[in-house]
């Protein structure tokens, strides 16, 4: 017998697990999330941390896998995913400290 498409399923997506805030004292970069929901979330990354964390944090507040995920900023707009180095792009090179950083959901 064979597998019918059904049951030959590939995994399913899920959300990503937000990453650990560096604490408070060391040296940081603030970003502020703004959700589809209109939420605010405020984070701290360390200046040397890939931009895909920022992916992740998003990923786990909007209970949406990464890949479904694009932030951008305000002003001037641009995706954060097509910046120069992709998600291993250095949290300090992305030009994101004190911003504010919008989650979209992509559709299916």
């Amino acid at each position: 017998m064979g597998t019918s498409a059904s049951e030959a399923q590939a995994p399913v997506e899920t959300a990503a697990v937000s990453p650990e805030e560096p604490p408070e004292g060391t040296q940081h970069l603030k970003v502020s999330f703004k959700l589809p929901s209109g939420q605010r979330v405020p984070r701290r990354f360390l200046p040397d941390a890939p931009v895909e964390q920022m992916f992740a944090v998003a990923s786990a507040a909007t209970e949406q896998p990464m890949s479904r995920i694009d932030l951008s900023t305000q002003f001037p707009k641009r995706s954060l995913r097509t910046i120069d180095g992709g998600m291993q792009a250095l949290m300090k090179d992305a030009q994101v400290a004190g911003s504010m950083v919008l989650v979209n959901v992509l559709a299916v």
